[in-house]
């Protein structure tokens, strides 16, 4: 009986939750209509779910999880997973997405990424920073978000998946001047930043701009090298 109760609890909070903007990723289990980042999110897995096989990844960390649907589909195919997520109503949608597929390999981790608290971050095999780094850069500044995600890098093992945010973001994001092309300098922002690592790129994926008409942006593996 407990069970079916929390269910229903779900099910009416989730629906508030969504509100006024439905939830943005395909998550599997949860009842709701088309998402509207759906191809984007399933074209990016897509994209990484051959680079996590490959590289044997057991562990992950999700930095600005949203709805939770990376740390799922991780979790599904045996990789545990924690899901980082600042915003309560996303947080409470990624743990309802958990319980409903039935997952014990994943964790939600309600915390804002900053300065003080980077340091409680678990080291992981694999870290996903997708549609995150450009808030960090509005909120905190380029240096500071610099720092956050060399700091996020320190604790991956084997592979960083990173997109963001390009140069159809509105001047109050105080992004750099991606020249001569957002995919030429993410490219060489990521080699600089992150020690040791190889930048693939992954190709452009559907995305949205701040006022939500559809873009597309450049998706990045940064590698660790092996000693």
């Amino acid at each position: 009986m407990r069970l079916v109760i929390d269910g229903a609890f779900d099910l009416v909070r989730l629906k508030l939750d969504a509100l006024p903007d439905g939830i943005y990723q395909p998550v599997p289990g949860l009842p709701v209509r088309r998402a509207k980042r759906a191809d984007g999110t399933m074209s990016r897995w897509a994209a990484m779910e051959p680079v996590v096989e490959g590289l044997g990844v057991r562990t992950a960390l999700d930095v600005g999880a949203n709805a939770g649907y990376f740390p799922i589909m991780l979790g599904r195919r045996g990789v545990a997973a924690v899901a980082l997520e600042a915003e309560p109503k996303y947080a409470r949608t990624a743990a309802t997405a958990v319980r409903r597929n039935r997952l014990t390999n994943v964790a939600i981790m309600e915390l804002e990424l900053r300065p003080d608290t980077v340091g409680l971050l678990p080291a992981a095999d694999c870290t996903l920073v997708l549609s995150v780094w450009h808030h960090l850069v509005r909120l905190q500044g380029l240096e500071t978000a610099t720092a956050l995600l060399r700091d996020v890098w320190a604790r991956t093992g084997k592979v960083m998946f990173f997109d963001t945010g390009e140069d159809e973001m509105p001047a109050e994001f105080g992004l750099p001047a991606m020249v001569p092309s957002p995919d030429a300098w993410l490219g060489t922002y990521l080699r600089e930043t992150c020690s040791g690592g190889r930048v693939e790129y992954l190709g452009r994926h559907r995305a949205f701009d701040a006022a939500g008409l559809p873009t597309d942006r450049a998706l990045f593996a940064v590698l660790r090298e092996q000693p």
